[in-house]
């Protein structure tokens, strides 16, 4: 992802016990999140352009 997208600030967390999911902060605070559990990656991809589709 980030290789795909280099002047995209991305941040990516491993932990355990914890649910998938993204977040994406636009202009003026707002804040969006996806949940991402169960997913495989085609359907992760979809989430995460959709969020950054909202942006523009």
């Amino acid at each position: 992802m980030k290789h795909h997208n280099p002047h995209t600030p991305i941040l990516i967390r491993e932990a355990m016990n914890i649910q998938p999911r993204v977040f994406a902060r636009y202009e003026f605070g707002k804040e969006k999140m996806a949940d991402l559990q169960g997913l495989d990656d085609k359907a992760i991809e979809d989430k995460v352009s959709g969020l950054v589709q909202a942006s523009q």
